[in-house]
């Protein structure tokens, strides 16, 4: 927690709108590439339909692949944004949260190799020549299964983040409440999500796609308010005026 001693160096409502505008701009480049671009081109176990739907659309595999890269992008900035938020509320636990998200944002910026795969293998002529067009198209395929691999273990980071995150918004007071336990709820089934994947395969077949559903409100309604609204800056001042206990 900052003392009252040490005066802001920035606007909290400008620091907020910011945050919320670069989570609006990751929900939806994240939509584009994750809902559309990879509902539209990848087809679930047919891996010669996959690399001919990526080969045909050029195009719309690199706008989804710099989409997805804009959102690792706004990630960064955005979790910067938040521990300085946060940080006054409780020091440790924001900079826990924002290592998280850095953390998932690494691994998932790495995980984007895996998505350049299928492309570069269907333009690529010398190099895997070797290889027939079977074989080829088989890579490209694991490829994009690795890819949701590596997705699906960004979440167990990036659930942490939002847990602690919203826990520290719910005891601020200076966002509502209510969207500290939304977002906290998005964390919980983002981290659900992420270790069931690999504890328990046949589990998560049952309670997937459900179990990503409760997110959205989370995610979206405090990028809205904050956004729009950015903070209650009587109540963020006022966590300079209480003992470091507090």
């Amino acid at each position: 927690m900052i003392s009252k001693s040490d005066p802001d160096r920035f606007s909290p409502v400008v620091l907020a709108r910011l945050a919320g505008m670069f989570t609006l701009i990751g929900i939806a480049t994240g939509a584009f590439d994750i809902g559309y671009v990879r509902n539209t081109l990848f087809v679930t176990g047919d891996p010669a339909a996959t690399v001919h739907n990526i080969l045909a659309h050029q195009t719309l595999f690199r706008m989804g692949f710099g989409a997805h890269i804009l959102l690792l992008l706004c990630n960064v900035p955005n979790e910067i944004i938040f521990f300085i938020l946060m940080r006054r509320v409780n020091v440790v636990v924001a900079a826990v949260a924002m290592g998280c998200g850095l953390v998932g944002t690494a691994i998932e910026s790495l995980d984007m190799l895996n998505a350049y795969v299928p492309l570069q293998l269907a333009i690529e002529n010398g190099a895997v020549s070797t290889f027939t067009a079977a074989q080829v198209r088989s890579i490209a395929y694991l490829a994009l299964q690795l890819q949701n691999v590596g997705l699906v273990i960004s979440f167990v980071f990036y659930g942490v983040d939002e847990m602690l995150t919203g826990s520290l918004i719910f005891r601020s007071k200076f966002l509502p409440r209510v969207l500290g336990a939304l977002l906290a709820l998005a964390g919980f089934c983002y981290f659900t999500d992420g270790f069931v994947s690999f504890l328990s395969p046949s589990l998560i077949a049952k309670i997937y796609p459900y179990i990503i559903y409760p997110c959205a409100p989370g995610e979206t309604l405090i990028a809205l308010w904050m956004a729009v609204m950015g903070l209650n800056v009587v109540k963020f001042r006022a966590w300079t005026d209480g003992p470091r206990t507090a």
